[in-house]
């Protein structure tokens, strides 16, 4: 008796890894004891170690382990069998053990898709418990049923059930218990634009964390913090948060948290273009892959890569389906309107996306369907363009903006480019290279960079003026799509008029543009730093017909030369013939075809350079006279 008493304050004090490593040393003998244990492998996200030991100790006889048995199938994503082991065992429980069950058996209805049934029994089971009278345990319930209200919308009512969880949980305690509830209250915050709020609610896990070894609660919080990134275009960071939290999910092999970071990870590597890695991150890792928000994935995969008959295929099978949430259904409604649209199908296009746009419209988790709204903007401007849907979509776009806009711009984090246009074409974001396949897409960054707040009938009248107005629509409209996919969807606004928007890029990007340095340094005679940049003509690869590019490399071409010309002459008349040979040689690597400048560096070279230097000048000076 006096080990098991040990052995549950270690349990209860959160130290699993004791557990384990006290009841694998001495086996177990009791059912408590074999219950313990396996329980100690539940909550350190050791699914498959805990079976054995909670199927021995409901064989002693154990209650408890019956129970918790059932909870391991359910997050193991074994739905049907943990519903039927609950109408199994939950008719000969009484008091909290009856009410554990309800909460668990609720919990598997609602992830199985029967989401009324579900709710309704945790709904149960939470009246049961705040009859007991057990602070701590309506705690524990009041947080299940929060994260349902969550999943069905109604983020008032989930805000208000974490605060009173927090309320009913001690922080020295139920570490696990609070984790969880400050998680969901920070996933609230989040998904209704409360960024500030969320970053405020995530800080304060700190001492919960350093309390306990779990790690599903963990991967839980991990998910709130990649949303977070996510939302605010923090891309590099959604990526680090995901990476962590797939190393922590393939640990604990829960169903739920493999889903989720399957679909996320492959969603974020296809918006990057990296097609292949993302579906290799979704089939790894979905435990389920005949699953609906897989079936859902692939159908967005498959949109992005232009299959559209595949894609509208898969969309509807996922909707179709059981077991699609509601966030997944709007999201797979959307992106099916795309579809149906490149399919041609554009009765069915807009059908679709009367579907979407009402559930958006009463969505209280608007801010989770931002991100596909940026990149779907053909729907978007679609809808604003048609009288039907025009006031409908002007109010989603209108809930979408962050209410506290104080708390967005301490949130958002801003997007740094790099855009080297100077004898290449190269788009850095945070320090690491962005592919980029058209290229047009650096020609028009680097055009609103100079540019910004001009319709797309005058990014095409200035860079593509011979091309007829369906080619270069269709054109400026892949351009614009890859800048979004590619360096997040913040990068282009549009502003003004629907039917004629002005285009700029978003207020939180900071472009570096070669161009705009190189002329800098010029203005402030820094020769030095203006040949450094010069790396060649702008854009030279460019293999389409631009009239503002061919204008702007030579104008770019002649401000440089002026300046070595005009250092080279003050050269030559103080006399500093081997400084003026130097601004001689850099000159002919912008402009190589200047007869003049040429001839000068053979007059100056018979001065100052050696024979063979001589030799070479003199050749290079014949070959372009002949």
């Amino acid at each position: 008796m006096e080990r098991l008493a040990e052995i549950q304050a270690c349990f209860d004090a959160g130290q699993y890894d004791t557990v384990i490593t006290r009841l694998t040393a001495l086996p177990p003998i009791t059912g408590k004891e074999w219950r313990l244990l396996g329980m100690a492998y539940m909550a350190s996200g050791r699914f498959s170690d805990a079976e054995l030991p909670l199927m021995r100790a409901s064989e002693l006889g154990n209650e408890e382990a019956r129970v918790e048995y059932g909870n391991l199938l359910r997050l193991q994503g074994r739905f049907p069998e943990a519903i039927r082991h609950f109408e199994t065992i939950t008719p000969g429980l009484t008091g909290e053990l009856a009410l554990r069950a309800l909460r668990w058996w609720g919990t598997a209805d609602f992830q199985a898709g029967r989401m009324a049934e579900g709710l309704e029994r945790c709904e149960r089971a939470w009246r049961g418990y705040m009859a007991l009278g057990d602070d701590e345990l309506i705690g524990r319930v009041t947080q299940t049923v929060a994260q349902m209200h969550v999943q069905v919308g109604d983020m008032v009512r989930a805000r208000h059930l974490y605060v009173e969880a927090l309320r009913l949980l001690p922080a020295d305690r139920t570490p696990i218990a609070r984790l969880s509830a400050l998680t969901g209250l920070a996933n609230v915050q989040v998904l209704t634009g409360d960024f500030g709020g969320a970053r405020v609610t995530l800080t304060q896990t700190g001492e919960a964390l350093a309390q306990t070894q779990a790690l599903t609660p963990r991967a839980y919080l991990l998910t709130v913090e990649a949303e977070l990134h996510h939302l605010t275009g923090d891309q590099a960071a959604y990526l680090r948060t995901l990476q962590e939290l797939r190393a922590l999910v393939e640990t604990t092999q829960d169903f739920e948290l493999l889903m989720w970071t399957a679909a996320r990870l492959a969603d974020l590597y296809s918006r990057q273009g990296e097609h292949g890695r993302a579906l290799e991150a979704l089939l790894d890792l979905a435990p389920d892959a005949t699953h609906a928000a897989v079936t859902m994935t692939r159908g967005v995969l498959l949109r992005r890569r232009q299959h559209h008959a595949q894609a509208a295929e898969a969309l509807t099978r996922a909707l179709d389906a059981p077991g699609l949430g509601e966030g997944q259904r709007l999201r797979a409604l959307l992106h099916l309107a795309e579809a149906r649209a490149g399919q041609g199908n554009d009765a069915g296009s807009l059908a679709t996306f009367r579907e979407a746009l009402t559930a958006l419209i009463s969505a209280r988790d608007r801010m989770l369907y931002r991100p596909d709204l940026q990149e779907l903007t053909n729907l978007v401007q679609r809808a604003l363009l048609d009288p039907d849907l025009a006031p409908d979509m002007q109010l989603v776009l209108e809930k979408l903006a962050v209410p506290d806009t104080s708390a967005r711009s301490e949130a958002a984090a801003p997007l740094h480019l790099r855009v080297s246009t100077l004898g290449r074409a190269e788009v850095e974001r945070g320090g690491e290279r962005v592919p980029l396949s058209l290229e047009g897409s650096v020609l028009t960054l680097a055009y609103l960079a100079l540019n910004p707040g001009r319709t797309r009938r005058e990014l095409e009248a200035s860079i593509y003026p011979d091309r007829d107005p369906k080619t270069a629509g269709d054109y400026f409209r892949a351009v614009f799509r890859e800048l979004r996919v590619r360096l997040g969807p913040e990068v282009l606004q549009m502003e003004g008029s629907p039917k004629q928007p002005r285009y700029h890029l978003g207020p939180d990007v900071h472009v570096q543009l070669d161009v705009t340095e190189l002329r800098r340094a010029l203005e402030s005679g820094d020769v030095a730093r203006a040949l450094a940049l010069y790396r060649g003509p702008f854009l030279p690869g460019l293999r389409m017909e631009s009239e503002w590019a061919e204008e702007l490399r030579e104008e770019l071409r002649v401000l440089l030369t002026l300046e070595l010309r005009g250092r080279l002459n003050r050269a030559r008349e103080e006399g500093d013939l081997r400084r003026a040979l130097l601004f001689a040689g850099e000159f002919l690597r912008v402009d190589p075809y200047d007869v003049g400048v040429l001839e000068a560096r053979v007059e100056i070279a018979r001065q100052v350079a050696t024979p063979q230097e001589l030799a070479r000048y003199v050749v290079e000076l014949h070959r372009m006279k002949s």
